[in-house]
């Protein structure tokens, strides 16, 4: 008897397990007892830390081909980063009770060679790789009271300029230097002006319009009739708010944003704490605050797919001169930038949308503004007057096409941008100011590029 009960049992637990018993096969003998058969199978399974919290790992890949043309050199690069910087990211949730939740975001993005940092001398592989941590970030929402977040990560107007109901995605965005923004700006000679003068300077300045991550604490309202609010205060002397809507109305979907930020963190010390000094020492701009007013708007007609998407931004700089000439107080250059993008997004092939668009965008004080923020280039920031001879504008149109496939959650693009700049009054950081506007930026300066490239969600 008890030799037959051992055999209907192992014939019983064979059963129950099948194939999966034969999968997990880590070696051990094909009669070990049942509970070594099970510790084996939980081997081989993927679990959470516990059964309180739901997670969820999520992410995509992304690589572009760029083919760029300064009107001096072209080239090709092959790179990642950019608009579509890999990424992957755990999310956790739990709920306490039926009106309040807790969770967690892990992000980090991963790129092999990033396209905006690519120039006429650096391709992709010179650049090598890099992880970085986009978000660390615990939260507590309660249905009516709202949601509190802390840790690293996007603030309340994180985004704010990059609402698209179109879904351009890796083709378009208003933050152009994403694509080329490291490429260093010409001369009207054709000569390199100043290795720290690139299109992402001449374009958005010493910041971009996106918001930096950062250390914050920001709280967010519960939706009220499509309208959110968030507000953030972060390290650095660092604040911001914005106003969030969408909603959709007889097949008409529209969402926008506008928000307001202060950020101090501008200031350059010279070598931070010194001893004999009884407060941090400044080298070049102290006491500087740059308040951005920024924002983004789309409108999509459901059934025809035709969309229009806007974004614009103002910076304001007010600082204090102290070396050269200590204690004068001034205004810096202000930075303004306006984008406009239009075009349809419909299913036309049955394999997923396909987001057919034009762009046009223009941008007035970025070289200014990056100038005064860092010291640089030749602009003789000691000098309020000075940034009556400086000036920098840009313009830049485009077009594009991003094919969604949703059987691979994938996206398949292509697109051309040519933006222009008129500058004066920059050049190298040395020799007497007729020299700087001799050798420096003068006439006009351009660059294209095509790009094509994949996307793939997991």
């Amino acid at each position: 008897m008890k030799t037959t009960t051992k055999f209907a049992i192992a014939a019983v637990a064979s059963a129950l397990m099948g194939t999966s018993a034969i999968a997990a096969d880590l070696g051990g003998s094909c009669c070990a007892d049942l509970e070594e058969r099970i510790a084996e199978l939980e081997a081989t399974t993927v679990r959470k830390g516990n059964r309180k919290v739901s997670v969820q790992i999520s992410g995509f890949v992304g690589h572009q081909v760029m083919f760029w043309d300064d009107g001096s050199q072209s080239d090709a690069y092959i790179a990642d980063g950019g608009n579509i910087f890999s990424r992957w990211r755990l999310r956790g949730s739990a709920k306490i009770s039926p009106e309040m939740s807790a969770g967690f975001l892990y992000e980090f993005g991963i790129h092999e060679a990033s396209l905006a940092s690519v120039n006429q001398g650096n391709g992709g592989d010179d650049l090598g790789s890099a992880v970085s941590l986009r978000d660390s970030t615990v939260w507590l929402r309660h249905n009516k009271l709202g949601m509190v977040k802390i840790g690293h990560g996007s603030t309340a107007t994180d985004n704010l300029v990059l609402i698209d109901l179109g879904n351009r995605s890796a083709a378009g965005t208003p933050d152009l230097p994403l694509y080329f923004g490291g490429m260093v700006l010409r001369g009207n000679n054709g000569q390199f002006a100043n290795t720290n003068l690139n299109w992402g300077a001449a374009l958005r300045g010493n910041e971009g319009w996106d918001t930096t991550r950062r250390n914050h604490v920001m709280y967010e309202t519960p939706s009220l009739y499509g309208f959110t609010v968030q507000a953030a205060v972060a390290e650095d002397n660092y604040w911001d708010v914005a106003l969030r809507y969408a909603g959709e109305f007889n097949g008409v979907r529209v969402a926008f944003g506008i928000g307001y930020q202060e950020n101090a963190e501008f200031n350059a010390p010279a070598g931070g704490i010194v001893a004999g000094n009884n407060t941090v020492v400044c080298n070049t701009v102290c006491d500087v605050t740059a308040s951005d007013l920024k924002g983004s708007a789309s409108i999509l007609h459901v059934p025809t797919g035709l969309f229009l998407t806007g974004a614009a931004g103002t910076r304001e700089i007010d600082g204090r001169q102290v070396a050269g000439v200590a204690g004068s107080a001034y205004a810096g250059p202000d930075l303004t930038f306006w984008h406009l993008s239009g075009g349809v997004a419909k299913n036309f092939f049955g394999i997923g949308n396909t987001v057919l668009f034009v762009e046009y965008s223009e941008s007035e004080g970025g070289l200014e503004q990056f100038s005064f923020l860092t010291s640089n280039a030749g602009y003789n920031n000691n000098l309020a007057s000075n940034a009556q001879g400086s000036s920098s504008e840009t313009s830049s149109w485009g077009l594009g096409v991003n094919q969604y496939i949703d059987a691979a959650a994938m996206q398949v693009f292509a697109t051309y941008k040519n933006t222009t700049l008129d500058a004066t009054g920059f050049g190298t950081a040395a020799g007497s100011n007729a020299d700087i506007l001799n050798r420096g930026l003068g006439g006009t300066s351009d660059i294209s590029t095509f790009i094509m490239g994949m996307r793939i969600d997991f």
